[in-house]
């Protein structure tokens, strides 16, 4: 079973046994990321979950491109039309990707549903929102999109909202993503994974692989999950 490195997580850290995703990337510079991790990332002892509004803060494509690590897949996200083309055309054709259609902190973020379609053929793996619709899920498989990561954070007045509040989302997906794809979809699910029994919770109902962010906070309990899967 593949194990990812939720991004940004994936930026910093490369193990032997996981998949490390890079980025997320926007065709141009989005600085302050550090910045915005002191003044946003919080964790809420009354929800129990994460919250932050890093809003996709990234150095750019071009210098993605340039820090990209053989074996990790590079994660880009579009904000407007023209990026889908810009993205296509610069970035090499054997880079695995994670297209991130769900970032929870950008008024104006949606899916675009033709800019998508060209990269069906490079077989990207797509991160979805916790609350996408059925409606969406279907206009995406009906693209011929078949590799999907649930779920990204969900968007609250406080900023994206992670951990295991996103665990129903997460596994309502997986379980309609399955049901409609078959053995021919290829699902990955994160949000809130903690400990052996979440993975095994997301694997009953679907999950070909997980992606741990949340345990990335706690570096000790992240190497025991690893290893314990």
């Amino acid at each position: 079973m593949d194990i990812y490195i939720a991004a940004p997580f994936g930026n910093y850290i490369h193990t032997r046994k996981t998949i490390s995703v890079h980025g997320t990337f926007t065709v141009d510079a989005r600085p302050g990321r550090i910045k915005q991790i002191v003044k946003t990332l919080r964790y809420s002892f009354r929800d129990r979950c994460w919250y932050n509004k890093l809003g996709l803060r990234n150095p750019g494509i071009e210098k993605g491109l340039k820090q990209y690590r053989e074996g990790t897949v590079l994660s880009i996200g579009a904000l407007e039309r023209k990026d889908y083309d810009i993205f296509n055309a610069i970035i090499p054709k054997d880079i695995p990707l994670e297209i991130n259609i769900s970032c929870p902190n950008l008024d104006h973020y949606s899916i675009d549903f033709e800019g998508l379609p060209q990269f069906v053929s490079r077989n990207p793996i797509l991160k979805l929102t916790p609350d996408i619709t059925r409606e969406y899920l279907d206009k995406l498989m009906d693209m011929g999109f078949t590799r999907f990561h649930c779920s990204n954070t969900l968007k609250t007045e406080r900023g994206g909202r992670s951990g295991q509040i996103i665990m129903p989302y997460t596994i309502n997906n997986i379980m309609f993503l399955r049901q409609q794809l078959g053995q021919v979809g290829y699902l990955i699910a994160g949000g809130g994974i903690m400990n052996e029994t979440d993975v095994e919770r997301y694997i009953t109902v679907g999950a070909d692989a997980v992606s741990i962010g949340s345990a990335c906070f706690n570096p000790f309990r992240m190497i025991k999950l690893i290893n314990t899967i």
